[in-house]
């Protein structure tokens, strides 16, 4: 009696998840009353102002006045917190001291918060709200009402002016989100529809992103019956990052009234018609985490380095610095390195030309021989022994980066048995610091914002290089390498991406280190294998 009389509160309470399923069983994809015919039976669901849409970074209109939100209460709490599987999705009841004081039209108390995620027939993406048509992997609803006004939820729900909730993202990350541990072990505890159980902390602040200052606005609805067009909606720009195996579980773990697993728990996006969405920040153009300013002035950079390296060509019949865009099957095609063993004197040489960086990326194809840490590659300069350096840390499951004698390192969870592809960037702009592996990205660092690199002389590849000359056996590499490449610039996100692929006429190289292209001088053993990573 008391899981069915909370299962029935709860379903009171979120209509904006769950709906009054108690007389009419609507689903998302499935039956009679699938999203397509909600309208049927639930008329608001035909209005004009419905939720989700796809959020157009295009269209949107910066409003340079609109306040940033205050919210009071978010952060630890103590008490029963009822965490709900109400057949719709997971939802948990938030204490009525979480409120949002400032930044909206009047006062606005927390009810509740839930989930809506994909995972059907591989379909990865679950989130409602699109932006610029991309799907993120999931999406977090912390519904509240207009306190100031009404006396309660159920009488707020379907006034115009009751009810506002902030939405987030989520997309996949290296890392364990440690912050939602205890949430998503919680899940196999009310995995079938109805189950509930009390949680006995809360900390809604920890589980949101850090950037809270990025969001669009604009006004909606419920995103299922009876979808009444009643909420303020403010959906965040920055994604939260979980683990994949932390993905999966959410997709995963829960059923739904059908006894079947809860999947694709979203609504479409619906028609924006006459509504404008508003951002409270200059918004970037593509799905990623870089403002608008920053790509900007990466193309504008790329144009002016093509039109550089295209007057050296004409002029001097070789350009210096031109950027390969494709790779080549020339002699050195498919080069890969072999380390045999850690010693002092297995590494490789590769040439540069002077140069300042002041944003770079290096990717790299490694197959690791042994555990410990191991010293990909590495520059020094007059005065720093670590102007630019990557290394792998099999124990610790990290990558270590130094950039003008400081150091960051990078955390993952990956197992790095088989080939493995990491790519680094970092941009002085900002001091951003970004980790791929395999074509995903973890959670940013930052490091050494408005520094310059000065190169000048080789890179070494496989050692820890000691000075202007000096090479070091300490965390010497082990194991093979191939695609070696360093840019002057960030790639892309859809760049970065094609490093992992074996399809090699679409995948840009460096331009600064040119895997296959700059000649290498190997010393003390270095073998050339004949196991490329695509064979």
């Amino acid at each position: 009696m008391e899981i069915l009389s909370a299962f029935i509160s709860a379903a009171l309470v979120c209509l904006v998840n769950a709906g009054a399923h108690s007389d009419i069983h609507w689903t998302y994809k499935e039956g009679a009353l699938d999203q397509m015919h909600w309208a049927t039976k639930y008329p608001a669901c035909g209005g004009k102002k419905q939720s989700p849409i796809d959020i157009q970074r295009r269209n949107v209109k910066f409003n340079q006045n609109m306040l940033q939100l205050e919210l009071s209460g978010y952060g630890a709490q103590k008490g029963n917190f009822r965490m709900t599987n109400n057949g719709h999705t997971v939802q948990i009841d938030l204490p009525s001291t979480m409120t949002i004081t400032n930044g909206l039209p009047g006062k606005f108390t927390a009810v509740q918060m839930h989930l809506h995620w994909g995972g059907l027939d591989l379909e990865e993406s679950g989130a409602e709200h699109t932006i610029d048509g991309s799907r993120y992997m999931a999406e977090l609803h912390v519904v509240h009402y207009n306190s100031e006004k009404y006396k309660s939820f159920s009488e707020a729900k379907d006034k115009s002016d009751g009810l506002a909730v902030l939405a987030f993202v989520y997309d996949y990350g290296h890392f364990e989100n440690t912050y939602y541990s205890d949430f998503i072990s919680n899940l196999e505890k009310i995995k079938y529809a109805g189950q509930s159980m009390n949680i006995s902390s809360i900390d809604v602040l920890s589980m949101l992103p850090e950037n809270l200052s990025h969001f669009f606005r604009y006004e909606g609805s419920l995103t299922t019956p009876p979808c009444y067009e009643s909420i303020i909606w403010t959906v965040f720009d920055t994604p939260i990052f979980l683990s994949h195996n932390q993905i999966r579980k959410l997709e995963g773990t829960l059923m739904d009234l059908d006894n079947k697993t809860l999947w694709n728990d979203y609504r479409i996006a619906q028609p924006l018609n006459d509504r404008v969405v508003e951002s409270s920040f200059l918004p970037r153009f593509g799905k990623g985490t870089f403002c608008q300013q920053d790509e900007i002035e990466s193309k504008l950079l790329k144009i002016e380095d093509m039109i550089t390296s295209l007057g050296k060509n004409i002029y001097s019949g070789i350009g210096e610095r031109s950027r390969p865009s494709k790779y080549e099957h020339g002699e050195l095609f498919p080069l890969v390195l072999n380390f045999e063993d850690r010693n002092s004197v297995s590494y490789a040489l590769a040439p540069l030309h002077r140069m300042d960086l002041d944003a770079f990326t290096v990717c790299m194809h490694v197959l690791l021989g042994a555990p410990g840490v191991h010293t990909v590659i590495s520059y020094s300069s007059d005065g720093r022994d670590n102007e630019l350096m990557v290394s792998i840390d099999t124990n610790a499951r990290e990558v270590g980066l130094w950039i003008g004698d400081e150091y960051v390192n990078m955390p993952h969870s990956f197992n790095t048995q088989d080939w493995t592809n990491y790519c680094v960037t970092w941009s002085s702009h900002s001091g951003g610091v970004d980790l791929w592996i395999n074509g995903k990205v973890g959670e940013q660092r930052h490091l050494q914002s408005n520094h310059r690199i000065n190169l000048a002389g080789e890179f070494v590849l496989g050692k820890d290089q000691d000075g202007v000359l000096g090479i070091s056996d300490s965390d010497a590499f082990v194991g093979k390498m191939t695609d070696v490449n360093v840019w002057d610039y960030v790639l892309t996100t859809a760049e970065i991406r094609d490093q992992f692929s074996c399809e090699r006429n679409s995948t840009v190289v460096g331009n600064v280190l040119s895997w296959g292209s700059s000649r290498f001088k190997m010393y003390g053993g270095v073998q050339l294998d004949n196991q490329y990573r695509c064979s």
